[in-house]
């Protein structure tokens, strides 16, 4: 895993403005003697100048994870959204010990058996990171998002390819992935010389790009 970092991103959501704070942290586990480590995992967008004015929330979520063995474990997820009319907030927690996975979504119950290696949607970025650290990145991954369980396809392309942003020039691997029967693409753009932390993030659907970010500022 990297070090603990916080990046800051510039964010275009379709016409508005707004930032995006990712934040790694690690945390001891109390009076504990095996996995003593895990880690929160946040992401927050805020909406700056007019978006600001018509829309003044934060999208806040986080998910807890260990690692074991090598790979990332989901110990929960959370989400409140405040930016939309109507507040949207989310809880899922992980039970390894009895294989289920419970929460809700708005006022949709989750519970699914625990059956299959799963990440939530956030830690999903931090997989990717994971994985073209190890070399090991898959071609699919199952993740839990809002209350369903989806397929999650990946491409990868070590083009060898500079760009610039406000932070500065990076060589860059890009990282791609979209759900089954989604037009839906999100793509990475990870800088190995920042332990493989995105300096740029995408969205695009129908062929438009709906969302972007560039990395203003790293703390570590």
């Amino acid at each position: 895993m990297p070090d603990d970092y916080e990046a800051i991103y510039s964010v275009k959501l379709m016409q508005a403005d707004g930032t995006l704070r990712a934040k790694l942290e690690s945390k001891e586990v109390p009076l504990c003697s095996y996995h003593c480590v895990s880690y929160i995992f946040s992401l927050k967008t805020q909406p700056t100048g007019f978006w600001k004015l018509i829309a003044n929330g934060v999208i806040d979520e986080s998910s807890e994870f260990e690692i074991i063995d090598e790979k990332i474990r989901p110990i929960n997820y959370r989400l409140m959204d405040t930016i939309r009319r109507n507040t949207r907030k989310s809880e899922v927690d992980f039970d390894w010990s009895k294989k289920v996975i419970e929460g809700f979504y708005k006022d949709r119950s989750i519970n699914f058996k625990l059956e299959e290696p799963i990440l939530t949607r956030i830690l999903l970025q931090i997989e990717i990171m994971h994985g073209k650290q190890k070399n090991n990145l898959q071609d699919s991954y199952l993740i839990i998002d809002k209350d369903e369980i989806k397929q999650i396809d990946i491409t990868s392309s070590n083009t060898g390819k500079k760009i610039s942003v406000p932070f500065g020039s990076y060589d860059v691997i890009k990282v791609s992935h979209q759900s089954k029967n989604s037009n839906r693409i999100n793509t990475f753009w990870l800088a190995p010389d920042l332990d493989f932390i995105p300096v740029k993030l995408e969205q695009i659907q129908d062929n438009k790009v709906n969302f972007e970010a560039n990395l203003v500022q790293l703390i570590q």
